[in-house]
């Protein structure tokens, strides 16, 4: 029974895998990946790229609606990447702590990358077999030290509240 399933999941995985669809790059057989990939630094930047069919209401809407897609991709990349450094951020921290602080980490987040993805730099803008194509960068860097600063700004805060009730308890 077992060599059974096992020879079942190995013929599976050999032979559904190789008669999948390829699935669709949209970077895919255009000149414009390989100028992409060649001005993209993957190891200090994130890369976010968007396309929109061109229709009727023309290549502006098709390219306003690629800058969005890609953006939104950026966001989410931006988020990951975020995930990682905020709770970097509460590792010294006590269990208290983490817990206080833990929710609001998706708050502080979500603001961190709506503030960085205004400071995405479009790297390029192509239309190519009637799409609309754009793809937007941001340094990774900046990603860190924009985390660091709103992350800093929240503990302030926090510290100074804290300390207007102390003051208000000793007084």
């Amino acid at each position: 029974m077992l060599k059974k399933t096992i020879s079942t999941i190995f013929l599976f995985s050999l032979f559904g895998c190789t008669t999948l669809p390829e699935l669709k790059n949209p970077m895919a057989s255009s000149e414009n990946a390989e100028k992409i990939t060649t001005s993209f630094d993957s190891e200090n930047e994130i890369l976010g790229i968007g396309s929109s069919k061109i229709g009727s209401s023309g290549t502006l809407i098709a390219n306003g609606k690629a800058s969005k897609e890609a953006k939104d991709k950026l966001k989410n990349k931006i988020l990951e990447e975020e995930d990682i450094i905020f709770k970097s951020f509460l590792v010294p921290a006590d269990p208290y702590i983490k817990k206080i602080l833990s929710p609001a980490l998706p708050d502080l987040m979500d603001y961190t990358a709506t503030q960085l993805i205004q400071k995405s730099i479009e790297k390029d803008s192509w239309v190519e077999n009637n799409k609309s194509y754009a793809a937007y960068t941001l340094s990774k860097s900046e990603i860190l030290a924009e985390s660091q600063n709103i992350f800093t700004q929240y503990i302030d805060d926090i510290t100074n509240k804290l300390q207007i009730i102390k003051e208000g308890v000793v007084q």
